[in-house]
């Protein structure tokens, strides 16, 4: 590793005091450092081998998107509140560049989904998420109807708040908030999970990784199309409607976060999700 890019939020490191910090060690080790700022500022033609980011999960999703099958690890620093994706606390970053610089570390190559999107009369769209899709509803107070198959076979019709599509690595952000199950973030696999369906017997379900996803918008009210937004980690990618199809799948690309092997998952799950 010679080529360290330092993606820092400047509201949480101010004045980039902490990556600062880190660009003069790199440096003392002869290493090339940049501070880059916000994962925005990222090309995506950037000649990089590792990228350190000082943020919360939120910082580490975007970054991961903007490397995603570019082999480029990224180290996570918690700066923000639960950090449940970062490797490292803000105590030990100086431990971790010593085992970084020293080879004491393992890449985990993690699933991301694509998304793609058919409208009536408008044509197809794509995107790339790391933690999950969500069909959700537009209006408060107006549930949505979903048809989903699995590999062309139908699974169910939800009439709900919405459906959540998540990877291993989303499994423990809002799939949890939503009841889903957590999955260890080196499997392979997608979790389909309602929100707020309004039945009792509609749970979470886990399918194979090689699964293909089709979700079709329905129609909850005989006299008037259904109106849903589809996001992509947090982010608003489209609006549906009734008749509209959401397609998800696997990625071709991966995104690689760097494990230091002192803090295990299940570690982080007990400290970090038993909190009150």
């Amino acid at each position: 590793m010679e080529r360290f890019y330092i993606i820092s939020d400047g509201e949480k490191d101010l004045n980039y005091e902490t990556a600062e910090e880190i660009k003069r060690y790199l440096e003392n080790h002869n290493k090339y450092a940049k501070i880059v700022g916000n994962s925005s500022r990222l090309t995506g033609e950037d000649d990089v081998d590792m990228a350190i980011v000082l943020g919360g999960d939120g910082s580490v999703l975007q970054t991961g998107k903007r490397f995603a099958g570019k082999n480029v690890p990224i180290l996570g620093v918690n700066f923000g509140t639960l950090g449940f994706l970062t490797e490292v606390e803000r105590p030990r970053i100086q431990q971790a560049l010593d085992a970084v610089l020293s080879g004491r570390y393992q890449v985990q190559k993690r699933m991301a989904l694509t998304g793609r999107v058919q409208k009536k009369a408008v044509g197809e769209a794509t995107s790339l998420a790391v933690n999950e899709f969500v069909i959700g509803k537009q209006d408060f107070g107006h549930m949505i109807t979903t048809r989903v198959y699995v590999d062309d076979c139908l699974l169910d019709t939800y009439v709900a708040d919405g459906i959540l599509i998540s990877t291993p690595t989303g499994s423990t952000a809002y799939n949890l908030s939503a009841a889903g199950p957590v999955l260890a973030p080196g499997m392979e696999a997608m979790i389909i999970t309602p929100i707020c369906p309004h039945s009792l017997n509609k749970r979470s379900l886990v399918v194979s990784s090689d699964s293909r996803l089709r979700i079709e918008v329905g129609r909850t009210k005989e006299n008037y199309d259904d109106e849903a937004a589809v996001r992509g980690d947090g982010q608003m990618l489209w609006t549906v409607s009734t008749g509209d199809v959401i397609w998800i799948e696997k990625a071709e690309a991966t995104f690689d976060m760097v494990c230091l092997g002192d803090v295990s998952f299940f570690d982080k799950m007990r400290s970090k999700l038993n909190r009150d």
